[in-house]
Order: C-alpha cells, then structure tokens, then sequence
C-alpha cells in the first residue's frame, strides 16, 4: 500500500512539473522600466517630482506618474498623480502633503503586464506654514535656429501670492534666473515664454521658475537643441535688355531666369515666395500697351487685357490667394486696383487718376499703399480693404511706394514734395502720421518690420546722381 501511495505521490509531482514545462509562454511583454526624478520645489505642502519611462516592456505604456506615501514602496492605490502615456520623461505635482513630514515616492508606468516601479526617494515636507511656490516646466515647441518657445505651470503658490514668473535658460544644466529669463506675468497658471537670440545648433536647459515672497522655486529641468541655420535663397526681380526689347528677369542666388520674350519690352517690379512657388508681378508691351501680369514659376498670367495700360506693382500671397496691387487705365486715366486670384477691383474713383503701387495682407485685411491725384498733385492713400485712408502729407503732395504691417502698426513709406520747384524728401508714415527721413532729395521704396526694428530702403541724389541706401535709415525717430 505505501509502495502505492509513493508511486501515485511521484506521479502527481511528475505531471504537475510537466505542466508548468509545458505553460505557454505568452507575448514575451514585459512591465515597463521607469525610473524616478529628484524632488524639487518642497514646500510645507506641495513639491515637484516627476521620472522616465525609458522602455514600454513590449506594450503600449497606458498609465504613468508618481505615488507617494508616510511608509516606504508606496503604490498606485494609494496618493498618486497620473501624467500621460508612453515613454519619455514625465512632470508629477505632489499636492495636499503635511508640514514637516518624512515621503517616499516612486514612479510608475503601467502596461498590459502590470504595473512597475522606479526607484524610491524619500523627503521631508517643509515645517513652516509658507513656502516657495510649486511649479512645472513645459515641453519646449516652435524650435528654430535662433528662437524656441516653453513656459510653465503654477499649481501652487506656497501660501504666500506669486509676484513673479516665467523661463530661465541656459547652456549648463539648472539654469537660474539671475542668467537668461523671461517675466511671464504672476498668479497660479499656465503661460507661455518665449526665447530669443539664441544660437543655431546648440543645446540648451531650461526651467519654468516662480518667485513669491519665501524665495523662487524652480520646475523640472528639460532641454533642447536649436536647429542649424540654412543658407537662405535670395531672389531678386527687373528687367536686362538684351539689345532689342528689356526683358523681365528674376534672379534666384544670382542665377537668371527669364520671364518674357524679348521680343517686346518688359520688366518685373515685385516677387513673392510662398513654399515652393515664385510669384512675380510686372508688366509687359504687347505692341500697342503694357498688359499687366503675374508670373508664377515662371508662367504668366494676364491681369489686364490690353485695351488700355496696365501696371502691377506688387504681389502678396496668403494662403491659396494671390494679390496683386497695380493700376488699369480707363480712357481718361489710371485708376488703382487690386487683384485678387486674377479678379479686379477698383480702389479709387480719382477722376485724375490713382495708382496701387503696394499690397501686404495681414489676417483677414488687405492693405494697398499708394496715391490719388487731384490734377495738381499726387496724395498719399492706403486703401484697407478697399476703404482709403488718408495719410498726411504736404500740400505739394507725396507718393506711397511700400506698406507693412506688424501687429496692429500700419507702415508706409515714399517720398514727399515739399516746395513747388522740385525739391522731395524721403518719407515714412506709421499709423497715418508721417516722418521725414531726409533734408535733401531722397525717395524711400520699401520698408520691412521686424521685432522693434523699423527698416527703410531707398535712395539719395548726391547732387549728380541717385545713390541707393538699402537699409539706411534703420529706426529712425517715427512719430506715433
């Protein structure tokens, strides 16, 4: 009977031994590997944690962020925060702790296995009744060669108002704000910052900081790396006689590309680059008047039909529209228009005739700087949606030959009469309100914003010639 019994003992041991041998083995996913960042920012209730989800284990990680706990190996049943999916490193808020009071913490990430576990960290709760402020930094976005765009998250102000917050940053880790900064503003809250003057292809550090009346408290550290600069295409657009007729020429980093027959004469007066397409503005004779046209890529398109002259003097492009600003003549004179994807609309009624000669688009408004003669003179206009807009001027009257818009700032500039014996002055309009760039002869032709900047191209006569100034008058004094 024992001798049974034994037998029957081996045979129970043997096949349960075989059957976990033979247990299947499943996907092969693992729980994931995740480890657990510092603490920072500990105040007497709040602190900042955070940690890295650095392998998925095989499956989709669903699940991350910190738990806590008074005893060691805290889990996620427990206090705990939930801070998105997947891998990467991960921000945690510690919030409703006790003053003067011992934590643990871990990081967690969950798959379809399970739940895994960083490393443990323990830290003490601050014993005052106030303390530094509880803050997280942003991803960083809008990365470029010479600026990046961050910010922060307030969640909590320590007890005392947060007077001040924004970004540091810097080329070393744990950037200070006493280095590079912003000033984003105060209070609890999301806030965007911005970075500027930084240079291509490094990498930076960057922390979110908030300072109320304890001190500054700072959020997690995150980095990035600015992009190479490229060297820019540069177009330029005229007109090269070829001994015959001018032709209408666009030079791409000084290669030319020619835009018309030759045959007749023709030139090109502005370019445009939207993406990968090259759209030009200008004119060409047709053997009896000039058709105006726009080339995109290099074909061209008729604007006017030749009965009467045509000139376009600017093209924009916004979106999937095409602007272009010029002027057709009635049988008694030019009367302004803007284009848009080939349809015209007339902008003024000038009886002695008007002229388009600039065209920027700003939103959902179309700007067109030029001018309107009363039969003596020649007056500035700029047409918003094809409403004019009077600028001021001289009773000699002046020219508007480009427009620029920068937020809700409307710039011109042109050139302006001031006797009746010939004499002009470059000149520049912000907002209507005009400024003279020059005391001698001078015409201003384009005018570019950027930032703060205020740039003004042109030209001088020196007595015996014209002489060109590109750029030259660079933030002159403008009056508001």
């Amino acid at each position: 009977m024992r001798i049974v019994l034994l037998i029957l003992l081996v045979s129970v041991v043997f096949l349960n031994c075989q059957k976990e041998l033979d247990a299947p083995t499943g996907t092969g996913n693992v729980m994931p590997t995740v480890t657990t960042t510092v603490l920072s920012s500990i105040t007497n209730t709040t602190a900042t944690g955070g940690g890295e989800v650095t392998a998925g284990g095989g499956a989709v990680v669903t699940a991350r962020g910190v738990c806590w706990s008074t005893s060691p190996n805290p889990v996620v049943t427990g206090n705990h925060t939930t801070d998105g999916t997947g891998l990467g490193s991960f921000a945690s808020a510690l919030t409703g702790l006790t003053a003067n009071t011992t934590y643990y913490v871990r990081a967690y990430a969950t798959n379809s296995v399970g739940t895994a576990y960083g490393n443990e960290i323990s830290f003490t709760t601050s014993a005052t009744t106030g303390g530094l402020p509880t803050i997280i930094t942003a991803i960083v976005s809008a990365i470029s060669s010479f600026t990046a765009t961050c910010g922060g998250h307030v969640i909590a102000d320590g007890g005392t108002a947060v007077t001040a917050r924004g970004i540091c940053w810097s080329t070393s880790h744990n950037p200070v704000v006493t280095g590079n900064n912003t000033n984003d503003g105060s209070g609890l809250g999301a806030y965007s910052s911005h970075m500027a003057s930084l240079t291509p292809s490094v990498t930076y550090y960057v922390r979110a900081y908030a300072t109320n009346s304890n001190g500054t408290a700072y959020g997690n550290e995150t980095s990035f790396t600015t992009t190479p600069t490229l060297s820019p295409d540069v177009y330029v657009v005229g007109r090269e006689t070829n001994g015959i007729a001018d032709v209408a020429k666009l030079w791409k980093n000084g290669v030319e590309i020619s835009l018309s027959t030759g045959f007749y004469d023709a030139q090109a007066q502005s370019v445009f680059v939207s993406g990968t397409d090259v759209y030009v503005a200008g004119s060409e004779f047709n053997g009896t008047t000039n058709v105006a046209k726009v080339w995109k890529n290099g074909i061209a398109t008729s604007l006017t039909n030749g009965s009467f002259l045509g000139y376009a003097g600017s093209v924009f492009v916004s979106g999937s529209d095409v602007y272009v600003a010029g002027s057709e003549n009635n049988a008694t004179a030019a009367v302004a228009k803007i284009w848009k994807n080939g349809v015209a609309t007339t902008l003024s009624t000038a009886a002695c005739g008007s002229v388009g000669r600039s065209v920027f688009v700003s939103g959902s408004d179309v700007y067109v700087g030029g001018g309107e003669s009363n039969c003596s003179q020649s007056f500035p206009r700029i047409w918003k949606n094809g409403v004019p807009v009077s600028l001021s001027s001289s009773a000699f009257g002046a020219n508007i030959f480009s427009v620029f818009v920068s937020g809700t700032d409307v710039y011109a500039c042109g050139v302006e009469n001031t006797d009746a014996g010939g004499n002009f002055v470059a000149k520049i309009w912000k907002n209507g309100s005009g400024t003279s760039l020059t005391t001698g002869k001078a015409v201003a032709r384009s005018v570019f914003v950027s930032g703060t900047d205020v740039y003004v191209a042109g030209y001088e006569y020196n007595g015996t010639h014209q002489v060109a100034n590109a750029g030259k008058w660079r933030n002159h004094p403008i009056k508001q």
